[in-house]
């Protein structure tokens, strides 16, 4: 199973073939949801007009964010090492990166807040993306706990 460990003040990463398979599925099924499912699209004005002038000014950046995240997850996968140390930054671009793609699995599911755990349905739990939510909430978990 996924693991994360900090050694000697470095963070390092254990996936093995399979496990990096999965995400580097995940990442390429749920990126082109993020930023059209509920909950991944950035809400600053309740007032339209502003909400347009944040669209233009500010998304660009906070989309190019986000895939910049996505490709440190991409690089990481697709390296082909069983263990890789992370840096500060790029563990925090994991963590990020897994907090945007289990927004997109929480969008896809209907979760609409906090809590909603326990107010599942069956349907939603046998859905593909609570499993996906459930393990990258756990490697998140991991990657906070590392970079604490």
């Amino acid at each position: 199973m996924a693991e994360v460990r900090r050694r000697r003040d470095r963070i390092q990463l254990h996936l093995d073939a399979a496990e990096r398979a999965v995400i580097e599925r995940i990442v390429e099924q749920l990126s082109p949801r993020i930023g059209q499912v509920a909950r991944t699209v950035p809400i600053a004005y309740s007032e339209a007009e502003l909400q347009a002038e944040y669209e233009r000014w500010v998304r660009p950046e906070v989309d190019r964010q986000r895939g910049a995240d996505l490709d440190v997850i991409r690089d990481c996968v697709g390296s082909g090492e069983d263990v890789t140390v992370l840096t500060e930054a790029q563990a925090l671009a994991w963590a990020r990166g897994l907090n945007h793609l289990r927004l997109a699995a929480g969008g896809l599911l209907g979760v609409d807040d906090d809590g909603w755990e326990q107010r599942a349905s069956s349907a939603q739990r046998r859905a593909p993306e609570f499993r996906v939510l459930m393990a990258l909430g756990l490697l998140q978990e991991e990657l906070v706990a590392a970079l604490e």
